[in-house]
């Protein structure tokens, strides 16, 4: 039997078969994988504003799935932590960067990544950002260091 496989399909081109959705890809396993995951992701639109927040790692923060969206970035980051570097890192992924910044959320440090959200036509449209929570003692202390806050091992 030959088959070809497109975006999560197989495809049985023997004529014997119907398409056959392959489990590994289905949107629930990735929707398990990302609420497991101790991550954060999120993305914006052009202005900032949250369109999505997704990962395992929202709980310790105490936000749940998508609870952002329609909140702007600018008042997140004005609201906790007036540290420009959140802010700057998204708006230099708005002009094409990819850029790495720590963060502090409440009383929970950040390690993140944001890069441009993409159209089909390679547009930016707006920012993708994966973070991690680094607040156990051994990263915070490193972190803590980099953003010139006070830790305690």
């Amino acid at each position: 039997m030959k088959q070809w496989e497109l975006s999560g399909v197989t495809i049985d081109v023997s004529g014997r078969g119907q398409p056959v959705e392959d489990p590994s890809r289905s949107p629930d396993r990735f929707r398990i994988l990302v609420d497991q995951c101790p991550a954060l992701i999120w993305t914006t639109d052009s202005s900032l504003v949250f369109t999505s927040s997704l990962g395992g790692g929202l709980a310790a923060l105490g936000v749940g799935p998508n609870q952002l969206v329609g909140v702007s970035l600018l008042e997140l980051v004005n609201e906790d932590d007036p540290d420009p570097r959140p802010l700057a890192a998204h708006e230099r992924a708005l002009q094409g960067e990819t850029v790495s910044f720590d963060m502090r959320w409440g009383d929970r440090i950040l390690q993140a990544r944001v890069g441009p959200l993409l159209d089909g036509r390679g547009t930016s449209i707006g920012t993708i950002c994966v973070g991690i929570d680094a607040t156990d003692a051994p990263v915070q202390a490193r972190v803590g260091r980099v953003l010139g806050l006070a830790t305690t091992a």
